[in-house]
C-alpha cells in the first residue's frame, strides 16, 4: 500500500463487511508487525490513535512498524477501537492482521465488549475475522451473555447464528434464568426459540420457572410453561 492513501489493504474480512469511507478488496501483503508483545499504554501511541478514531494516524503508525498485537494494561489497539466504537479503525486493524481475541488471561475479549455495547457492526466484523463466539472471561461470561443481559436482541441473534452456546451458565445460573430474572420477555423468547433448556436446574435445584414465579412475572411464567417448563 502506498503511503498517504488513507485506505487500508484488505483481507477476506473486507469482502464480508463494508464500512463507509473504505474501499473494496485488493491484494493483501502479509504484515510483519503481528508479533504478540506487552507494553504500557503510555508507550503505545497506537492505542490512543485507535481510541480517538484517527485513521490516518493509525495507518501511519502501522506503516512505521507499530505492533498491532501489543497488549497494554488497557488491552490491545483493537480493544481500544472496539471500546470506543470506532468501526473503521477496528476494520483496518483486523484487515491488517490484528488478533481478534487478544486480551489478558481471564479478561474480556473485544467481542465481549462489542456485544455488551450492542455494536452489531463491530460484532459482525470480529466474527468475520474469526473471533471466538464462545470465549469466556474469568467470571464465566461469554459474548452472548453480555449481549443478552443488555437486551441487545439483534446482537444476540447474530451471535446465536454464529454458534453461540444458548445453554451457557455462569455462577450456577443458566443464561435463560438470568434473562427471566431481569424480566426481559423478548430475549427470553429468543433464547427459547434457539433451544435454551427450559428445565435447567441450578445447584440449588432452581429453574427459570422458579425465578419467574419468585419475581411475579406472569408473562414469563406463561412463556416458560408453554415451552415445556415442569412444575
Amino acid at each position: 500500500m502506498a503511503k498517504g492513501t488513507g485506505y487500508p489493504r484488505c483481507l477476506l474480512l473486507s469482502c464480508v463487511v463494508l464500512l463507509p469511507g473504505l474501499s473494496g478488496c485488493a491484494t493483501s501483503v502479509e504484515p510483519t508487525n503481528l508479533t504478540h508483545a506487552s507494553a504500557t499504554f503510555a508507550a503505545t501511541p497506537l492505542m490512543a490513535a485507535a481510541a480517538s478514531g484517527n485513521l490516518d494516524r493509525v495507518v501511519a503508525l502501522t506503516e512505521t512498524g507499530e505492533s498491532l498485537n501489543i497488549l497494554t494494561e488497557n488491552g490491545s489497539p483493537l480493544m481500544a477501537a472496539v471500546a470506543a466504537k470506532q468501526d473503521r479503525i477496528a476494520w483496518y486493524l483486523l484487515s491488517e492482521g490484528a488478533a481478534p481475541d487478544l486480551a489478558a488471561a481471564g479478561a474480556q475479549t473485544p467481542l465481549m465488549v462489542a456485544s455488551s455495547q450492542g455494536s452489531r457492526r463491530l460484532v459482525q466484523l470480529l466474527l468475520s475475522a474469526g473471533a471466538q463466539v464462545n470465549a469466556s472471561n474469568a467470571n464465566g461470561y461469554t459474548p452472548v451473555m453480555r449481549a443478552a443481559e443488555q437486551g441487545h436482541l439483534s446482537v444476540v441473534k447474530l451471535l446465536l447464528a454464529a454458534g453461540a452456546n444458548v445453554n451457557v451458565s455462569q455462577g450456577g445460573e443458566s443464561l435463560l434464568m438470568k434473562i427471566v430474572a431481569s424480566g426481559d420477555l423478548l430475549t427470553a423468547e429468543m433464547l427459547l426459540a434457539a433451544g435454551a433448556d427450559v428445565n435447567y436446574r441450578s445447584p440449588e435445584g432452581h429453574t427459570a420457572l422458579d425465578v419467574a414465579r419468585a419475581t411475579s412475572s406472569q408473562d414469563l411464567e406463561m412463556l416458560l410453561v408453554q415451552a415445556g417448563a415442569r412444575h
